[in-house]
């Protein structure tokens, strides 16, 4: 059932790349297809007590690589907006979240204080989707990639103390409030020393265990979780959190593939235990909640979050176009969804009600708001006027003709970076002045790295098709960038033009290429760049209409109109008095003639 239920969660990540939708929503879509309610192919009532500490687990290697993540640099730049958000901002919420469940759904105190402490974390594993695709500016984006990240572990404390504050037991309130902070102040303990010494460890013989540092630190994660937990229980998911902000915050050699593989091993938990929360939810809990649960998710949305980021930025300089869009964006994740379940079962065993109640409201809670601000936040952020103008185009490849067409793209005006595996390759990019990164293109970090989501042009120039088309896409799909194009390259039986249109993809330049041949003749100077004004347009209305020679490339568009220069495609429009910039390889050009074409002038670089 655990392979199945992968499989359904892998699935459900590739289907929300394809279709644009954000990876929860089709995770839940397909837990619940799976689940009891429909299929019946998953069943986490046959982990019997064992899906408890599933989901336990799951939630404590979450919350460690949150907790890796925390950069002390990055809050301190943020800190006046940051520390009120996850403090005071987070008891705005739980207090108004719950008044307003108590007020509309007449749910009893102590359930609306759970259900209110439960909805303050908005979630990384959303968030940053959601910011990849929704280009607004870096101050913005920082704010709530931080807040997401801190709020996270911070709602999953809260609600644990307000849920063992409910239980009582047998002990007095205070007994019961003092427990709680011993119980969290253990555990941060626990986690601040048990990531000291992981990280120490990792320092003093790294080189000797290099393949396996990464498995080495999961396992230690998960025994200081667990140590924590025989010790005291419920302080667990603080030993998480301590222990992985104070390993990520340790010069430890190899931090960026841990991080790598820390992100990479949370996508597979999260899709794993979102897929089991979904199939165990009874659809019956969400459907009884009727329009009262609707009204309460949108006043946490319309009326809680406005009212608590205006009283936390008051003062501050952020303008009130910025103030609206934070407003707006607060979306709920994967730890709200896992501790109310973890809560649901608990209160069920109990044989306390209301649990099911909560757990309903909170996944409604989550699809509203995940579904309607990833839909909407792109629209929203163009009329509030946030979003960042993109002017920059990231190059994959920084080989010779990779670095000739970003030297044309800069002499028009255009910011250009680089992404290469082959440091040699960036080095001769930086020594000609270029941003340029060493890395993998296909790893989202890398590209965040160089600045893609800044970027309104993406252009994939290796040697390979297949990266050249991968890299495209997952800039198209992943980052939202709509001018992506990779550079065919004439390999016998690899992917032709059409199987690439079929991908919505425009090949760059408008023709297959000879890398192999261009690289080396662009490396010794033999090409010229040359620039022409299109002249008569009566049988010309689109780059491939000049019928330029094979060895005529053309790179670059230049229209009086726009601020600037468009990659050539086959299928871009032409007018007269644009400038086209060409790369003669083989001298061709010479005795092309066009009446087209005019004014035709070499360009020195």
């Amino acid at each position: 059932m655990v392979i199945i239920a992968v499989i359904a969660g892998v699935v459900a990540q590739i289907l929300s790349v394809l279709v644009g939708t954000p990876s929860i929503v089709l995770l839940f879509v397909v837990g619940i297809l799976v689940g009891p309610e429909l299929l019946g192919i998953v069943n986490p009532e046959v982990f019997g007590e064992g899906f408890e500490i599933i989901i336990r687990l799951c939630v404590a290697i979450i919350l460690f690589e949150a907790g890796l993540n925390l950069d002390r640099s990055e809050i301190k730049k943020h800190r006046k907006i940051i520390l009120p958000l996850i403090s005071y901002g987070a008891l705005i919420t739980m207090v108004l979240g719950s008044f307003f469940a108590i007020l509309i759904m007449d749910m009893p105190w102590s359930l609306a204080f759970l259900f209110g402490s439960l909805v303050i974390a908005t979630g990384p594993t959303v968030i940053h989707p959601l910011l990849r695709r929704v280009k607004v500016e870096s101050r913005l984006k920082n704010i709530l990639e931080l807040e997401g990240v801190f709020i996270d572990p911070i709602g999953a404390i809260v609600a644990i103390f307000v849920f063992e504050l409910i239980l009582e037991e047998s002990h007095s309130f205070l007994i019961s409030v003092l427990l709680v902070f011993v119980r969290l102040g253990l555990g941060f303990l626990i986690g601040v020393i048990g990531g000291y010494l992981v990280g120490r460890v990792v320092q003093k013989i790294s080189i000797l265990m290099e393949d396996l540092v990464d498995l080495f630190v999961l396992a230690s994660a998960l025994g200081i979780y667990a140590l924590s937990e025989i010790v005291i229980p419920e302080s667990g998911l603080m030993a998480a959190v301590a222990s992985g902000a104070i390993i990520g915050n340790m010069e430890i050699p190899g931090e960026e593939s841990l991080r790598k593989f820390k992100g990479k091993l949370s996508i597979l938990v999260i899709s794993l235990l979102f897929i089991l929360l979904a199939a165990n939810v009874d659809l019956g809990h969400i459907t009884s909640l009727g329009l009262g649960g609707i009204v309460v998710v949108l006043a946490l949305i319309w009326i809680v979050r406005p009212l608590q980021i205006y009283l936390i930025t008051m003062g501050s300089d952020l303008h009130f176009r910025e103030k609206a869009f934070l407003s707006f964006i607060s979306p709920r994740g994967i730890v709200a969804a896992s501790v109310a379940s973890i809560f649901a079962i608990q209160l069920n065993n109990r044989g306390l009600p209301g649990g099911d109640a909560v757990q309903g409201l909170v996944f409604l809670t989550i699809g509203i708001s995940v579904l309607l601000q990833g839909v909407t936040a792109n629209w929203v952020a163009r009329y509030l006027g946030v979003l960042v103008k993109s002017q920059k185009a990231v190059i994959i490849g920084a080989n010779s003709f990779g670095r000739l067409v970003g030297k044309l793209l800069k002499m028009n005006g255009k910011e250009v970076g680089f992404v290469d595996s082959n440091e040699y390759l960036v080095r001769l990019a930086n020594q000609e002045g270029f941003e340029a990164v060493e890395g993998n293109s296909l790893d989202l970090d890398v590209l965040e790295e160089i600045g893609v989501t800044e970027a309104d042009t993406t252009l994939a120039v290796t040697t390979s098709n297949k990266v050249n088309i991968l890299v495209s896409r997952l800039a198209k799909v992943d980052f939202g960038i709509k001018n992506t194009f990779p550079v065919l390259n004439k390999l016998r039986g690899d992917l032709d033009k059409a199987t690439v249109s079929k991908l919505g993809l425009n090949i760059a330049f408008g023709k297959s290429l000879s890398m192999y041949e261009i690289n080396p003749k662009i490396a010794h100077g033999n090409f010229r760049i040359i620039q022409c004004e299109i002249g008569d347009t009566t049988n010309v209305k689109q780059i491939e209409d000049l019928s330029l020679p094979e060895d005529v490339i053309p790179i670059l568009i230049i229209k009086p109109k726009l601020d600037s220069p468009l990659i050539c495609v086959s299928n871009l429009s032409v007018e007269k008095g644009d400038k086209l910039i060409i790369l003669d390889i083989n001298g061709s050009f010479e005795s092309f003639d066009s009446d087209a074409l005019k004014d035709c002038i070499q360009l020195t670089i």
